[in-house]
């Protein structure tokens, strides 16, 4: 049972790693490339997420070359950060201008999946600690 509880902490840990690792480099990648805009949070959508409701903000903004544009923002709260009329930095992709996020939000994404990227190493060395301690019994 020990075996397995072992092997099952290396391979979360080293997904959990992976995916970090993923998430931050493709998160450098969207900022490096992003365009800044001001926009206005127009309404908050609830989602239910790990029994828990969680305000996302849409938000309405205007491309560079003035196309109007509308947006929800993957991260939520609770309570809602952002409220209806709130105006907001706009960071959006010019080649995909409806892959957007505000910009205070992206900063939470990167805080989470640096979490990931420093306790995912430590499952996974716990896990190969207890795998030796399994094989040397």
């Amino acid at each position: 049972m020990w075996l397995l509880i072992s092997l099952g902490a290396i391979v979360i840990g080293t997904i959990v790693t992976v995916s970090g690792i993923k998430r931050i480099k493709s998160s450098r990648r969207f900022r490096a490339r992003a365009v800044r805009v001001n926009g206005m949070v127009v309404d908050n959508m609830w989602r239910q997420v790990d029994g828990s409701d969680l305000a996302m903000p849409v938000y309405d903004y205007h491309t560079r070359e003035g196309h109007p544009m509308r947006a929800t923002e993957t991260v939520g709260t609770n309570p809602p950060r952002y409220r209806p009329g709130t105006p907001v930095v706009v960071l959006y992709d010019p080649a995909e201008p409806y892959r957007a996020r505000l910009e205070g939000m992206a900063t939470a994404t990167n805080v989470l999946n640096g979490v990931f990227v420093v306790v995912g190493p430590i499952v996974a060395v716990i896990g190969l600690a207890a795998l030796a301690v399994n094989l040397m019994l």
